[in-house]
This record gives C-alpha cells, structure tokens and sequence, in this order.
C-alpha cells in the first residue's frame, strides 16, 4: 500500500515503524521536518520513507493532534482518500481488544491512571496510554503481545477521525468550553465527544458524569447500557459520606491522597469502570491508596521555609483551573496566564480577585489579565517575564504557611513547546531557590 502519514510526532513514530516492518510504500507530510526528533529524523535517513508528493495514496493516517482543517487534509478528502487518526489505525491491527475509553474537557489522565491502578491491583495486565502525556501512544501495542484491557485516554481530536474504534468501556469525565482554537465551535466540540459512543453496541457500556447536564443527556442516544457516576448517580457510583456502587457502600473519602472535589469525580468514574468489569472492591481500594498524582496535575514540589510549592501546568482551560484553585486550601499566591484557546476565563479571573492572596501573571495574555484585575481593582499583582522570575515575584508576596500554585486557566505555548515543559520550567525554578 502506498500511505501518507500526516505527522510524525510520538504516536506516529510506532505506526511509521509498524509499516515500514510491513514493506508498505510509506510517505511523510509534516510542517516542520526540521523540528523532528532524533528518533523521527534516523528513520527518515534510513531512506524507507519518503517525504511528501503528489500521489494516489491508499490510505493518510494522521497524529492525534493534527487539524481537520488544514488545507492537505482538504486536498486528500478532495481526492477520496481515506484519512484516520494513529488510535483508529491501531485499532483496526488488533484482534478484539477490550478498550476501555476515556475522554471530557477535564480529568482524562487521572481517571484513566486510577483505573488502571485498580487493573493492576486485581492482578490484570493492562496497558495504559494514548493521549495521556507524559505517557504511551496506544500505537506502541503494535509491537506487543495483546493485553487483557487497554485502558486510553483519548482527545476529542482523535475522536473526529474514528470509524470503527470501538470502546467496550467509553467514559465522558465532563463537557467545558476548550479548545476554540482548534475546533470550529463549541457544537463540533461536543460532537467530537460524543462520537465515543459511535460504534458501541448493546453489550457495551457508557459511563457517564450524572452531574453534568450535557451528558446526562447523551444518555438518550447511545445503545450502550449506561451507568452514572457522581454525587447524586444513585444507581452508578455516588457519594455521601463514603464512596459506594449502587447500594453497596464502598470507603470513606479518605482513602485517597488526592485534592479536591474534581478528583473524588474522577474516582468514582474510575470505581464505576472497576465494577462493570467485575473487578473486587479490595483490588479498588489499593488501586485509589496507591495512586499518586500524575506529573504536573497538582503536583506537590515541596515546601521550602514553610513555603509549599504545588506544580499544576496541565490546567488549560477555566473549569480545570477553577476546580484546582477550590482545591487549595491554604492562603496562595497563584501563577495564572498562558495563551488563550478562544474563551478569556473571566470567572476564573474573578475568582482569583476573591481568593488569591496574590497573582503573578505570565503568558502572551498578561496584558488582558492585568486590565482586568485593575477593573476590579485588584492590586495584588505582579507580571513577570519569564517562569524563574514569575516564582520570585510569587515568593515576595508569599509567607510561611502560603502555597505557591502554577495554576495557568491557559494554554502553554505562548512560551513553551506545551504544559510539560511549562511545569518543569516551573519546577525547575523552585528547586533553583
């Protein structure tokens, strides 16, 4: 076969090797080749794929990130070929794999990391991966023994793309504005969403969030047997004061290390999942005990003179960074500002002049964020620089007993390459003291 891949970043990676093992005709169409990765650029040299040109292709598969609107992928639609996303061609190379599916605007990675926690702790051999970062593109299974479950988080991106993917388990965590830079709208966000559920059958399971009213109704058009999570999800896994299934009542809340109401939502989620696959409710409880927060999801640095330091780089969007900042507790000076994805956040920006003992701003939209807190006549700011100076700045507003919280509301590339780079930066700082 003769393929076009569309990107060549660390999902395609496995996907372009995987083709190259199989002797297809392989072809690469990327922006910037000279911002490949040294992995990327050896496989180039070795002369087995070719860079871009005019051809009947068989096939174009993309990475997960890259747009439907480009004018390549226009061009390629225009002459019938048929383009599917990194996860639906792995999809389509495995044997009847039992995927378990995760997706919403907020708490993918950790929903999918605890799940897979429970996994392990019963003893199954699960892969975890796919859009998570840090972590495993699904696309590394190509080169794998099958595993018992898949457990993938996957991007609202992918999802535009998918054809015949097909979730045994599909979970939306929640629905909020994001991404307007990439979707056309918030409606073809949804549908994105909601495409999860496409190609579910009636043995299959929807899990859905019984607090957001965008999908309690996505109850009403998927064949899947559905079941609920949340507070009030009385016939899924709810909370009063323990965590239960139905009507079995499961553990307090404190088994687990992790802050805030957003992440108690994401483990009833991940207990809704554990007990669809039957999984015992002890294997549940280690997997939640053992769990540590992902890098750069409230990731706590450390304190230093009583100053503590909690890394939350992965909030791009206001409804993760309003959940976060409910979930400190402690007086904080907040590090907010990034790159606007479409929305400007203004609730989360009001709420900083109500509950933030300080902020330092940082990113492309300081201005827009310094005008309005002077609105407000909120004066308790600084704009910094750069990140090593915005911790500085955060460090003479802040006292002993004070957290300093990276909690941008905004997208990282403004000055970093993406929200990993933007939390080391931040850790990196901290460390520097």
């Amino acid at each position: 076969m003769k393929i076009l891949l569309l990107g060549l970043g660390r999902a395609n990676m496995p996907v372009a090797r995987y083709l190259v093992e199989r002797n297809d005709e392989l072809f690469l169409y990327e922006d910037n080749p000279d911002m490949l990765s040294p992995a990327a650029q050896q496989l180039l040299n070795t002369g087995k794929i070719t860079m871009y040109s005019e051809h009947d292709y068989d096939l174009a598969i993309t990475s997960p990130g890259f747009p439907v609107h480009k004018p390549i992928v226009k061009k390629l639609q225009a002459r019938r070929v048929p383009i599917v996303d990194e996860m639906e061609f792995t999809f389509s190379q495995l044997s009847e794999p039992c995927i378990i599916a995760v997706t919403g605007t907020n708490g993918k990675s950790t929903t999918v990391a605890i799940i897979s926690s429970m996994l392990t702790a019963a003893g199954t051999n699960n892969f975890l991966g796919g859009n998570i970062a840090p972590g495993r593109s699904f696309s590394e299974v190509l080169f794998e023994p099958p595993y018992d479950y898949y457990v993938l988080e996957v991007s609202s991106f992918q999802l535009m793309r998918i054809e015949k993917f097909r979730p045994h388990i599909a979970m939306v965590t929640n629905i909020a504005v994001d991404h307007l830079n990439w979707h056309t709208s918030i409606t073809e966000y949804k549908a994105a969403k909601r495409n999860i559920f496409k190609n579910q059958r009636k043995d299959d399971f929807a899990v859905l969030n019984y607090e957001d009213t965008v999908i309690r109704e996505f109850s009403q058009e998927v064949c899947a047997h559905v079941v609920f999570f949340g507070p009030h999800a009385r016939d899924g896994a709810w909370l009063n004061s323990t965590m239960n299934y139905k009507q079995e009542s499961l553990f307090d809340t404190n088994v687990t290390s992790l802050q805030g109401q957003h992440n108690i939502m994401n483990i009833l989620g991940a207990i809704a999942v554990a007990k669809i696959i039957g999984i015992d409710n002890r294997s549940i409880e280690t997997g939640i005990r053992t769990f540590r927060t992902l890098p750069h999801r409230l990731e706590d640095i450390g304190t230093i003179e009583g100053i503590r330091y909690v890394n939350n780089s992965m909030c791009t969007n206001e409804s993760a960074a309003i959940a976060s900042l409910k979930a400190i507790t402690e007086p904080k000076i907040v590090i907010v500002g990034g790159k606007q994805k479409g929305d400007r956040a203004e609730t989360y920006l009001e709420l900083l002049t109500q509950h933030a003992k300080a902020c330092v701003i940082l990113g492309d939209n300081a201005a827009d964020i310094k005008s309005f807190f002077e609105s407000r006549h909120f004066r308790q700011f600084a704009v910094a620089e750069n990140m090593a100076d915005a911790v500085s700045k955060a460090r003479g507003f802040a006292a002993a007993g004070d957290t300093i919280l990276l909690n941008p509301g905004y997208a990282s590339f403004d000055y970093f390459t993406n929200f990993e780079e933007r939390g080391e930066a931040f850790k990196n700082a901290v460390r520097a003291h």
